[in-house]
């Protein structure tokens, strides 16, 4: 007989250095501004220069473990969900359980691109309700992308649009065991022919070179393919996406308690709740206070929500979040 999951505490951290998009605008010489006008970004944190995915992530698990009144001891599993890892190799999860001193805990990273807290959230659901063994699970979306960004003026960035757009931070949620069904489905899409697109090129396939550090190239950039997104990619596709995840439990959209995006556009947010039929009181906006910190973005909307009271007993919310690759994924969730 499989257990039941639930998310039994939220938690989340920014780092102190705030950077408004003013700041950032007489930084890079550009209106950056005018760039972030639709997409509801206000703000970024940027971690200081000691201070490591890892030490963010650990932040963020202990704010959650509180809230769910439990122990480092407690946990049996850590899942990392992150494209900034301290370190290519060993996973920074590992580094997480030593720092947290959850002695106790297995522990492993996934990458995903920005969607991947939401891939983690289902996986950790799904130990709970299969491994006897495993009843507390911590799963951290966690960001250090500023330390990736380019961020001299325009005409010399490598980085260009993308260095506005990120930030930096971690979010955490716990997963119990619960009486009452919590996780209720999950699904995935992947479009791998974006690998193209943007994002951090340096690994197997191009390993570092003085050159490419000399040119700022191990930066986050566009691919030289010139291959884009389409403007509509998000909102064509996730509509549907969530409808589907919905399907499999009976429910439809206006059932929708909270949908919870990606925190980097809020206008391919506010297209998709049209499109099901939903307003925008249906969703939480955080970037224009905490900045878009990827795979920390989804988690400290929720952690804001729950603060503001929105989320009651019996809600039902979903999380919908998409990444560079181009993954999208969804999880649904009642709260119990």
């Amino acid at each position: 007989m499989s257990k039941a999951a639930c998310i039994s505490g939220v938690g989340m951290y920014i780092p102190e250095e705030r950077i408004t998009n003013a700041q950032l605008a007489r930084i890079m010489d550009y209106d950056v501004e005018g760039y972030l006008a639709d997409k509801g970004i206000g703000v970024r944190f940027r971690a200081a220069e000691d201070e490591a995915t890892s030490d963010m992530a650990v932040h963020a698990a202990r704010a959650a473990l509180r809230q769910a009144g439990l122990t480092p001891d407690d946990v049996d599993l850590i899942i990392l969900a992150t494209d900034t890892p301290d370190f290519v190799s060993p996973p920074t999860s590992a580094v997480i359980q030593h720092k947290l001193g959850a002695k106790k805990a297995g522990v492993f990273d996934i990458n995903a691109a920005c969607t991947d807290e939401t891939i983690a959230m289902a996986i950790g659901s799904h130990y709970i309700m299969l491994e006897p063994g495993i009843e507390h699970v911590v799963v951290i979306g966690a960001y250090g992308m500023t330390k990736w960004l380019d961020w001299r003026p325009y005409s010399e960035s490598t980085s260009k649009v993308l260095s506005m757009l990120f930030s930096d931070g971690a979010g955490a949620v716990v997963l119990s065991p619960s009486h009452e069904a919590g996780y209720l489905s999950s699904k995935m899409l992947t479009e791998g022919s974006y690998w193209d697109t943007y994002g951090i090129y340096l690994g197997t396939a191009q390993p570092p070179t003085e050159e490419m550090i000399a040119k700022r190239r191990h930066c986050l950039r566009f691919h030289e393919n010139g291959h884009r997104v389409p403007a509509d990619f998000n909102t064509a596709r996730w509509p549907d996406l969530l409808r589907d995840t919905l399907r499999v439990v009976g429910k439809i959209p206006e059932e929708l308690t909270l949908v919870l995006m990606n925190q980097v556009d809020q206008a391919a947010v506010r297209v998709t709740l049209e499109e099901l039929g939903l307003s925008m009181d249906r969703t939480h906006w955080v970037a224009d206070r905490f900045g878009y910190a990827g795979s920390a973005s989804v988690f400290m909307a929720l952690h804001d929500a729950l603060e503001q009271g929105r989320v009651r007993s019996g809600d039902l919310v979903a999380f919908c979040t998409s990444g560079a690759g181009f993954v999208l994924s969804t999880a649904l969730f009642r709260w119990v």
